[in-house]
């Protein structure tokens, strides 16, 4: 998913990306990132006039390729169970990348911030929407099932459980929590065509 990266503030961003990473918020600064890109701080400022705009703008920076990486998928020719899954546990492996103590600093430092980026999941509920439909028009879906409503169930429990408090509570990663909600998830809505796919994967 990542893309190539031609322009000065697209290089910042890139690099901001895995310092923040590595770093956690609290460790991340300026000065850190213009020595890492041997560039000087004024250069970075010149583009990010603050450190908050400048972790706003990665934030918009990853967005947008994930956004980018999520048409691909719907658009992409397969079992539509298949890309949900897919779906589900792509952004969730990415999410393992930062641990919820390094969430937990963005949410309490910077809550606007964090606010856009709960926004933004939210935003990603008429993807999920997409690969639902299709999937209960080919049969995999029960018929009954209301599918814009389950979309928007399905993308407000994912953003109330994805919260860093829940990791840190009940010791669980990101990863696993996916991997058990999905299950779950998934195998209420489905027919028996549905379930045959799921256990014929396994």
């Amino acid at each position: 998913m990542d893309p190539t990266t031609d322009s000065p503030q697209e290089h910042i961003l890139a690099h901001g990306l895995q310092s923040l990473i590595s770093d956690g918020v609290r460790g991340f600064t300026v000065e850190s990132l213009a020595k890492e890109l041997a560039m000087s701080k004024k250069t970075i400022y010149k583009y990010f006039p603050t450190k908050e705009r400048l972790l706003r703008e990665i934030f918009t920076f990853v967005s947008g390729r994930i956004t980018r990486w999520i048409q691909e998928l719907v658009n992409k020719d397969a079992n539509p169970l298949d890309k949900f899954e897919e779906l589900v546990l792509t952004i969730t492996r990415n999410l393992t990348m930062v641990s919820p103590t390094r969430f937990s600093d963005i949410k309490a430092r910077y809550p606007a911030l964090w606010r856009e980026m709960e926004q933004f999941r939210l935003d990603r509920r008429d993807d999920f929407l997409s690969i639902l439909v299709d999937a209960k028009q080919q049969g995999y879906i029960r018929e009954s099932l209301e599918m814009e409503l389950t979309a928007t169930l399905f993308m407000n429990i994912i953003n109330s459980v994805f919260q860093p408090e829940f990791f840190l509570n009940n010791r669980v990663t990101p990863s696993h929590v996916a991997e058990t909600f999905l299950d779950i998830f998934l195998r209420g809505l489905m027919t028996e065509k549905g379930l045959k796919h799921i256990e014929d994967k396994a």
